[in-house]
C-alpha cells in the first residue's frame, strides 16, 4: 500500500471522530429550538406547524419570571462572589510551593467531591445556621462550587504572564498595591472577565444544591424540573431555546474578550 495514501486515509479518522462527537453533542440542542414552536401541547419533533405561543405562555407567567429573575440574581452576586475570592485565592497561591498546591487541590474539591454530597452537607450546615432558603445561602453555595472555575482560569493566566511586568513597576518606583492596580490586574481583565461569565452559568445552570437547600424559593433550573416531571410541555422547549440564545451571546462575549485581550498584547 502508498504509504501517502496510507497517511492520507488515517488523517481522515480524527477529523470524523471530532464531527461526529460535536454531533451528537450539539444535536440535541439544536432539536429543542423547533419543539418550542411546534402547535401540539406536547413534545413533539418534527414538530407540527408553527407558533410562539409558549413562549407568551413563559412571559405571562409569574411563576417563570419570579424563577428567571431569581436566578439571574443568584447568579450574579454568586459570580461577583466566585471572581473576587477566585482571583484572591489566584493571587495568594501563584508562587507554586508545595504547600500552595495542596491549597490549590482543597479548592477544587468541590468539582471532585458528587455535588449531592456537598448539597447534603450545605444543607445541614444551613438548617443549624437558619439559611435554608435565603438568597445568601444559596448565593455563597454557588459561588463555593463556582470557585474552582476562577482559581485555575486566573492562575493559569498568572502563569502565562509571570511576575515580570509587575517588578518592572516595583523597580520603577511602584508600590506593591500600585503594582498590582495598574499593572497586574489590568493583565488579569480577560481572564477575570471570562471567569466571571462562567461563573454566572455554573450558578444559573445548577439544579442539585438549589433542590436541597431553597425551598419553596424557586430558581429557574427548579422551574425546569417540576415543569419536566409533572406537566411537560413545549413551555420547557421555549425557556431552553432562550436559554440557548444566552448562553451563544456569552460565550460570543467570552470569545470577544479574549481575542482584543490578546490582540492588545500583541500591540504592546
Amino acid at each position: 500500500m502508498n504509504p501517502v495514501h496510507h497517511e492520507t486515509r488515517r488523517g481522515w479518522l480524527l477529523p470524523a471522530y471530532v464531527g461526529a462527537v460535536l454531533a451528537f453533542l450539539v444535536l440535541p440542542v439544536c432539536l429543542v429550538v423547533p419543539m418550542s414552536v411546534s402547535e401540539t401541547s406536547y413534545l413533539k419533533f418534527p414538530p407540527t406547524g408553527f407558533t410562539l405561543k409558549w413562549f407568551g405562555s413563559y412571559f405571562d407567567s409569574p411563576a417563570w419570571i419570579a424563577a428567571t429573575v431569581r436566578s439571574v440574581s443568584i447568579g450574579f452576586w454568586s459570580a461577583l462572589l466566585a471572581t473576587v475570592l477566585g482571583t484572591m485565592t489566584a493571587l495568594a497561591l501563584r508562587r507554586s510551593t508545595r504547600l500552595d498546591r495542596l491549597i490549590a487541590g482543597a479548592f477544587l474539591s468541590p468539582q471532585v467531591v458528587p455535588v449531592i454530597i456537598v448539597a447534603l452537607g450545605i444543607m445541614l450546615i444551613y438548617n443549624r445556621f437558619h439559611l435554608y432558603g435565603s438568597m445568601v445561602g444559596i448565593v455563597m453555595a454557588h459561588a463555593i462550587l463556582a470557585l474552582p472555575f476562577v482559581v485555575v482560569n486566573v492562575a493559569s493566566a498568572l502563569r502565562q504572564r509571570g511576575e515580570t511586568l509587575a517588578l518592572a513597576a516595583r523597580v520603577m518606583g511602584a508600590n506593591p498595591l500600585q503594582a498590582f492596580w495598574y499593572v497586574t490586574l489590568p493583565s488579569l481583565r480577560a481572564s477575570i472577565t471570562t471567569s466571571a461569565i462562567f461563573a454566572f452559568f455554573v450558578s444559573f445552570d445548577e439544579l442539585v444544591v438549589a433542590l436541597f437547600i431553597m425551598g419553596r424559593n424557586e430558581t429557574l433550573p427548579m422551574r425546569i424540573w417540576a415543569n419536566v416531571r409533572d406537566d411537560l410541555t413545549p413551555v420547557v422547549a421555549a425557556v431552553a431555546s432562550l436559554l440557548i440564545f444566552a448562553t451563544v451571546l456569552a460565550v460570543l462575549l467570552s470569545e470577544w474578550v479574549l481575542h482584543r485581550s490578546g490582540r492588545a498584547a500583541r500591540t504592546s
